[in-house]
């Protein structure tokens, strides 16, 4: 009967130490995928006219894990051709079980 307050006692400390080390936000895949993209994409290095060029990415990523850019919605031509060359057919780090459809706004900010 003594050994039951012990007993109790070490599974408390046990479970609070397991929920401690766990981490409480893991990374999810598109949180990887984003990371991949900006890393992709890099600083561009072209100058720019104005002060604030903005886009949205609109891609897919295939079940053998490749990026295809399906648009870029911008007013630049310049921003859309370095996006679809930067992007267009690298691979992906995620799994996918089939194609899946993606946005991603994209700033770049002069200066």
């Amino acid at each position: 009967m003594r050994k039951l307050p012990l007993i109790l006692l070490l599974s408390i400390f046990s479970w609070v130490n397991a929920s401690a080390a766990t981490d409480p936000k893991p990374e999810t895949a598109s949180t990887v995928l984003r990371n991949q993209i900006i890393e992709l994409l890099g600083t561009p290095e072209f100058t720019l006219s104005d002060e604030l060029l903005e886009s949205t990415i609109q891609f897919m990523v295939t079940a053998q894990k490749t990026i295809v850019v399906l648009n870029v919605t911008t007013e630049s031509d310049q921003l859309e051709n370095y996006i679809k060359n930067r992007l267009n057919y690298k691979k992906a780090e995620i799994e996918v079980t089939g194609n899946r459809m993606y946005y991603l706004p994209f700033k770049i900010k002069k200066g």
